[in-house]
This record gives structure tokens, sequence and C-alpha cells, in this order.
């Protein structure tokens, strides 16, 4: 057996006239390491065998096997053993069974290839295997027209990946328990996948082909991309099931959704959103739905801006004949046709209050004008301020989890009768998880109001009587969860009323759980004061746990959770 070699120093030697084979590295020099080499000199074919290595500036390939034409500049590499051929380029780690590769060009191919692309901020990553992964620069990706026109800037360095006969999933199973299936795939570094008209399989089960491109967001925090069936339901409006989804373009997105409900028949909206600029984003929305207060099915236009930059949130909305829900108390939820014109609100980003306690704080401003159908009011103008507190007591235990919450609002109105309203909120519990998976959770929730507002009509001590009319209460939520088998759970989450004595509402939560990549959760609402029950359907994926796809627009109140923007620690 030949001793380890650099063949880069025989290709030099022989062949001068090519400039990719030189002896000095820092000028470009392709080097190949192998423990057994062999040179053809009438052909210019190098051969590496046993743990060959080559780097050439910033690829690096690895594979039981290399061929090089040392003329044309192209290696062919192959796993003999079943050790697999790696190529890294710009950061990324791709893998195969074979694969040929240009060095001058830095195009490519792999064959039989696995890929593993990390998520941000995450230690979750997406896992794409397919029959041939063509290799490109970016430059060349664009001329191909594998890249929007208007992508993000790209370092030369990164390396564009197209897939042929393709999977992809985040489950890390041997066998996924699922994934889509799909012709053609593109990878765009750190940005997004996109794969072409998948087929979404739920084990080795299809369970439909999505007609469009389906974009999975390698950020964190991305929105949902997908078109998914809806269903739900809802006291106003019956049994509802439908579809909703979007189609993309460069920076912007229209998203469609449609629904069928038993009582009111059709409804549907359209929604288009735009990037302007990484921190500036417009959009515009229209909607034929039901009001339940009026009783009538109309358009609801809105449009607006949403401005970040550094955790400061600038949100700007103009809304036409608005079909408002708003959960002023437990089991308590108002409804209105309402107009905002504009309303500008300013939110700071949650700073930490202490760097070793997880205790945090924000605060913001409102300023709107505001007009509620139905009441003869003139339009009016609010201002409003306001902070807002969260902690959990004491250090992660992961079982036993205090937690408090304060929140103050103070509001103002340009009229002369109730001409200013305050309201502070105040929630201390705690949550115990045993490892047999029983839970257990109790929290005391006070709210205290000073003041009323001006939409409100009607002076009563029990309910308010306008969408931001808040009433004092006072509520134990009690929560106790339990497992009834290795991938079912179920959850009740109750409000009792201690001002009134009465119940206000149970929520029902069953979960279906495989314990590795996904899960489903069922919910229904009973409202035990106002009747206004509903159902959901939700799916979340592990790897994405802050893009959660419901089936239905309804969201539980829950006193439990976190801060939906809280940052991670």
């Amino acid at each position: 057996m030949v001793a380890r070699s650099w063949i880069w120093a025989i290709v030099a030697l022989m062949f001068m006239a090519c400039p990719l084979w030189a002896l000095d590295e820092d000028e470009g020099a392709a080097s190949l390491n192998a423990d057994e080499l062999s040179f053809d000199e009438a052909s210019g074919i190098a051969v590496a065998e046993g743990n060959a290595a080559l780097k050439y500036k910033g690829i690096r390939m690895f594979a039981d096997k290399m061929e090089m034409d040392t003329v044309g500049n192209v290696v062919k590499a192959y796993s003999v053993e079943g050790k697999g051929v790696t190529l890294i380029s710009g950061g990324k780690v791709m893998r195969g069974q074979r694969a040929e590769f240009d060095l001058t060009t830095r195009e490519g191919a792999l064959y039989e290839t696995s890929s593993a692309v990390p998520l941000s901020e995450s230690d979750q990553f997406v896992y794409i295997k397919g029959e041939k992964m063509e290799v490109s620069t970016v430059a060349a990706a664009r001329r191909k027209g594998w890249l929007p026109k208007k992508t993000r800037a790209l370092s030369d360095d990164e390396a564009i990946g197209r897939w042929e006969g393709v999977s992809v999933t985040t489950c890390s199973a041997p066998h996924p328990h699922y994934r889509l299936k799909a012709k053609r795939l593109v990878l765009i570094p750190d940005e997004k996948v996109v794969v072409n008209s998948p087929q979404v399989y739920i084990g080795d089960s299809l369970l439909f082909t999505y007609p469009f491109d389906y974009r999975v967001d390698l950020q964190e925090h991305g929105d949902g991309n997908s078109f998914m069936p809806k269903l739900g339901y809802d006291s106003d409006k019956g049994i509802g099931l439908g579809v909703s989804g979007p189609f993309y373009w460069d920076r912007g997105r229209l998203s469609l959704s449609v629904m069928g409900w038993s009582d009111e028949g059709l409804e549907w909206s359209g929604r288009i959103d735009q990037e302007l600029a990484p921190w500036l984003k417009i959009y515009g929305e229209t909607a034929w739905e039901y009001e339940s207060s009026s009783d009538r099915k109309e358009y609801r236009p809105s449009w607006g801006f949403v401005a970040e930059n550094d955790g400061w949130t600038l949100d700007g909305r103009w809304t036409q004949r608005e079909a408002l829900k708003e959960e002023l108390r437990a089991g308590r939820t108002y409804k209105t046709t309402l107009w905002r014109m504009p309303e500008l609100s300013l939110r700071s980003p949650w700073w930490k209050i202490s760097s070793d306690e997880r205790q945090y704080f924000r605060m913001g401003v409102l300023w709107g004008r505001y007009e509620e159908t139905g009441k003869g009011l003139p339009e009016m103008e609010r201002f409003g301020w306001g902070g807002e507190l969260y902690g959990k007591i004491g250090r992660d235990t992961g079982r036993w989890e205090p937690f408090w919450r304060l929140a103050y609002r103070d509001f103002s109105y340009d009229v002369d009768v109730n001409d200013r309203q305050k309201v502070t909120d105040a929630s201390v519990g705690a949550v115990y998880r045993s490892e047999s998976g029983f839970e257990a959770g109790t929290a005391y929730v006070r709210r205290w109001a000073d003041g009323r507002s001006p939409f409100a009509l009607v002076e009563t001590d029990d309910d308010s009587d306008s969408w931001d009319d808040y009433d004092e209460e006072e509520l134990i939520y009690q929560r106790f969860g339990f497992s009834l088998s290795d991938t079912f759970r179920l959850r009740l989450t109750g409000a009792y009323d201690l001002d009134r004595s009465r119940m206000d509402e149970i929520a029902y939560q069953l979960t279906y759980q495989n314990n590795c990549c996904y899960k489903w959760i069922l919910t229904y609402r009973d409202d035990r004061h106002d009747d206004d029950d509903w159902a959901s359907l939700s799916f979340q994926l592990t790897a994405f746990p802050d893009n959660t796809v419901r089936f239905s627009d309804n969201e539980l109140d829950d006193p439990f959770e976190e801060p939906r923007d809280l940052p991670k620690d």
C-alpha cells in the first residue's frame, strides 16, 4: 500500500500549464488526499482510493473512491464501502452515494442524496432525501431559473441545491411519520426550501396532493405556508368546512380562505402581504363574512402596515365593518361591527428585568379613531398607554412552575362624559407536571376597572355594553391534564367567577402526539354564560413550535400560557 500522499503536488509537476493545479493552496490550488493514489499520464486521470478527501477553495468532498480528470477539472466520487459521498460547500453538508463535480464551474450532481438543513435558532433539522441533487453557484442557479428574481442577497460561496425525486420531513425517525414527496425541490440557504407540488404522506399513506409550490421556512418563527383544510364549530354559524392557504411571489404572498357553514352558508377572505423593506410590510384584505350582532353578511375590507426594528413594532391599520369578537372577561364575548380609521400602536420588545431571573417587562402606546355600527354614536378618538410584566418564580425544576403577570392600561377619549378608563389585570398561579404525565394547575385572575368607555350606552354592574368597556372580575382557573395512552392526552381547564359564584367556561382539549415530530389538538370551549361555544382543530410540528396550523379562527384565552412573543432563554 502506498503511504498517504498529496496528489496535487504530482499533478502540478506534470501539468504546470493547467492553472487550477498549483503548489500554493492560497492561490486557489486543489488538493486530493487518499490511502492509495494512481495517475495515468496519457489520459490525465488520477484515481484516489480509501478515505479520499478533496479540497478546493470553499469546497470539500469525501468519499471511498474518487476519479479526477486533471484536464477537464472534473471529479467523480463513489461510495464503495457504504460510507457515502459527502460534499461541503458554503457551510452546507450534502450526502449521496455517487457524485460528479466540475471544479471550474463549481457545478455538479449527487445521486441517492440526503441532507440535514438546520432551522435557525433551533436544534431541529429539515431532512431531505432524493434520487438526484444538482449543485450550482448562485449566479448559475439564477440563470437556470431555480431562484426567484428578488431572492435576498446570497454569497457567491453558497451552494444552491435542486433535488429530483425528493422527500422532505422534519421527522428524524428512520421511517418518517410524515413526509412530503415531490418530483423537484430547491434549497435556498438559510431561507427556505421550495417543494414543487408535493404529495403529503402520513407514514406510508397518501393524505393528499398539494397543487402548488410548498415552502418550508428555515426561519424558526416563519409563517404558515400551506393550503390546508379548515373545520370548526361556531354557535352563531354552525359546523364549518373549508380550505385556506397562500400563493407566494417575490417578498409577498396572497392568502385565500373559503369556508362553508351549515347555518350561514359561504364565507371567504383574501389578503395580500408585501415586504417593502426588511423592516416594513404592508397588507390589504377583504372578506365576505357574517356578523351575528347585526345579523348581516357584508364585505369587510382592511389594510395597513407593520414596521419592526430591534424588537420594536409599529402597527397601523384601517378597517371597515370589522366583525369584531372581543372577549372582555371569561365566558363573556362582546360582538359588534367596528370601523377603525385608523388605529396606530407602538410596542416595545420584552426587556429582561434581571439577568438571572425569568422576569420581563414591555410597554406600549395606542391611538385611534373608531365608530361602532348600530349605536347612533359619532366617531370617537381614543388614546391609550400601558405596560406589562411577566415572570416565573424561582428556577425551572421541570415539575413546579409558579408564574405571575401584571398589566396596566390607561385609555382617554375625546368626549365630555366617560372620558377615561383605567384597567389593571393581575394573575398568579402555578402548574405541576409529573413524570407520569399528570398535570394540575391553579391560577387566580383579578381585574380592577376605574371609569367606563363612552361606547357603553347602558350603565350596568353585570356585563359590558361596549367592545372596549372592561368589567371588574375575580376568577379562579383550574386545570387538570392526564395521559389516556402513549399517544393521547386529555386536558380540562375551567374558569369559576368568584364575584357571581358561577362557572363561566370549561375548555376540553384532546391531544394526539406521536412523541416524535407532530401533534394534533382538538379543542372545545363550553361557554356557560353566553353559550358562545366553539370547537377547533390545530396541527403542530415539533420543529416549528411557534407555527401552529389552526383549522379554525378561535383560540383559548389561557392564563397558564406564557406570552407568545416572549424571548427564549
